[in-house]
């Protein structure tokens, strides 16, 4: 889906704004590179796969907001949000 992240998660620039987004489409398998941020444009629940973590997870949304969460995947099945971006 995504360009690898060029930016290591242990560098100081991991810390600056993300540089480039990318739609995020939920699938029941598919992985991509970990964000430096995700967000919606309409809120609901988000059944996705954190970069350092092998359990799937359930979270709730706002729409507009940006969370800075490291995730790897988002799952077809337990997601109500649209929209979804990745930050990168």
């Amino acid at each position: 889906m995504a360009a690898a992240n060029p930016i290591s998660k242990s560098s100081t620039a991991w810390l600056g704004p993300a540089s480039g987004a990318v739609a995020i489409t939920p699938d029941a398998t598919a992985t991509f590179t970990p964000t430096r941020g995700i967000m919606c444009a309409v809120a609901g629940t988000v059944a996705c796969k954190f970069a350092d973590t092998a359990a799937d997870v359930s979270l709730t949304l706002l729409a507009g907001t940006v969370y800075p969460f490291s995730i790897v995947a988002v799952r077809i099945t337990g997601t109500s949000a649209t929209g979804i971006v990745a930050l990168y």
